[in-house]
């Protein structure tokens, strides 16, 4: 059931309603069935699967909490083994193909498994299930109802592809849930024809020519197609990924219940570290406070060990976006970014103001053209099909433009789609529907511009093509 086919459009017009006209514990049993029927949508399978993750943290987050109050000593079978448990149900669903086609390839060896199918984002899920047993652990997150608990990880908005919740926030929306205000509720659907407008006109449109630039002949990309391949997939992923957000923020919030921003204009940031601020902010905290912060705390005053760690976090953090060598890679290229513009801003600060600020805007220049080439790995069907790309794009190898008029022309006009539209659409989403500045775009406004909303979904539909980070 995807967010932009007609059959979601259907279950909002069933479940928001009834939503709506519930309270109090009502509306949380309606939220939580809602929920599995949404998951339930797509494979029955996978909401067994999802309910057995969720039943299991649950009791093992209650044994962690009766230790800690009767002041035990934690155990390995109490604290560290659950954590455990749902990290290794995560790699069996993902990395274990991947892991049996490297050992066959290194050794020679002809091992099969039988195919198997990915569940929709058990990435977050489990990444939610860990978070919550952790701050149990250190006391920052209260024992819920059964019912209550099950709803922070299956909660439909977010389920399949974020943001990523935390137990104490979510809990707290939950406790002072009320049915939203009309003005609150025209917010929430601003959200989602923002986030349907990125998605079916913006990413899928630039789709089209990425999937047939990265699925050529590795070698047969010059450098100018190079660059301009790397520019829309870069736009793509934003696009789809943050009207993805777009429509769960905004889907949530129709039914009373705010979740964090997961993006604020990623290519604006100033280092390989600011893009880390921007970017799927709500798994950059996650991976800062459960991951980094402990790091650090371990490596002290070693600062090489701090940026050994941070390499290897970033790693994890490609790792985790999808099993193969180039999501590897990519992770690698941004914990390697972020280590060299660290170094080089200790020594740059410095300087005096003449040299260093021109060294600061260079280096911003500089981080973008990085980041944004920091793409090809993980897009590029192989290693080889990404350097081969990257050697072309640094080179400049082949400058004659191999593709329609009409691809570049389409890259030009969502490049200036996001420079110029974007800061203002996140002014605008961001305003507060009961401040002064509701009136910017009045009532009367709406109707006119969402029917031009509307044409342009009809137009540009590719008949349901799916969400780029569906497959993570």
């Amino acid at each position: 059931m995807l967010f932009t086919s007609f059959t979601y459009v259907l279950f909002l017009c069933v479940v928001i309603p009834i939503v709506r006209r519930t309270e109090g514990v009502w509306r949380e049993r309606v939220l939580l069935a809602a929920s599995l029927v949404y998951y339930a949508a797509w494979d029955v399978r996978f909401l067994v699967v999802l309910l057995a993750l969720g039943v299991f943290t649950f009791a093992a987050g209650r044994r962690i909490a009766a230790a800690r109050e009767a002041k035990a000593r934690p155990r390995f079978a109490t604290a560290t083994a659950p954590i455990a448990a749902i990290l290794l149900v995560l790699a069996a669903f993902k990395y274990t193909r991947w892991l049996v086609d490297i050992e066959n390839g290194l050794f020679g060896t002809a091992f099969t498994l039988p195919k198997l199918i990915l569940p929709l984002g058990i990435s977050f899920f489990t990444f939610e299930c860990v978070s919550y047993l952790l701050d149990v652990q250190k006391g920052a997150a209260e024992l819920l109802p059964l019912r209550r608990f099950l709803l922070f990880p299956t909660y439909w908005p977010h389920l399949v592809a974020g943001p990523i919740l935390r137990i104490k926030e979510f809990t707290l929306e939950l406790e002072n849930l009320r049915r939203p205000t009309w003005r609150e509720t025209l917010a929430g659907l601003d959200r989602v024809v923002i986030g349907l407008v990125k998605k079916v006109v913006f990413a899928d449109s630039l789709a089209v020519f990425v999937d047939q630039g990265f699925g050529a002949t590795p070698g047969t990309v010059g450098g100018v197609d190079g660059w301009a391949l790397t520019v829309a997939f870069a736009l793509q992923i934003f696009f789809d990924f943050s009207g993805y957000s777009d429509i769960a923020i905004g889907v949530s919030r129709m039914v009373g219940i705010r979740m964090p921003e997961n993006f604020n204009l990623p290519y604006h940031a100033e280092s390989p570290s600011d893009f880390w601020n921007r970017w799927h902010m709500t798994l950059s905290r996650w991976i800062r406070d459960y991951l980094f912060f402990p790091l650090n705390l371990r490596a002290g005053r070693r600062v090489w060990l701090r940026y050994v760690f941070l390499v290897l976090v970033m790693t994890l953090v490609g790792l985790w976006h999808g099993a193969g060598a180039g999501f590897v890679v990519w992770g690698a290229w941004h914990g390697t970014l972020m280590v060299l513009h660290r170094v080089l801003q200790n020594r740059i600060g410095r300087l005096d103001d003449g040299p260093r600020i021109p060294l600061e805007r260079l280096g911003r220049l500089v981080s973008l053209v990085l980041l944004v080439a920091g793409w090809v790995p993980f897009r590029a069907p192989t290693l080889a099909a990404a350097g081969a790309m990257l050697r072309a794009m640094f080179t400049l190898r082949g400058l004659r433009p191999a593709y329609s008029i009409n691809d570049y022309l389409l890259v030009l006009a969502c490049i200036v789609g996001y420079v110029v539209v974007s800061p203002r659409v996140e002014r605008f989403v961001q305003r507060e529907p009961q401040g002064p500045n509701v009136g910017a775009v009045a009532f009367w406004a709406r109707a006119p511009l969402y029917a031009l909303a509307v044409q342009l979904l009809f137009m540009f539909d590719r008949s349901n093509v799916a969400f780029i980070y569906f497959q993570f």
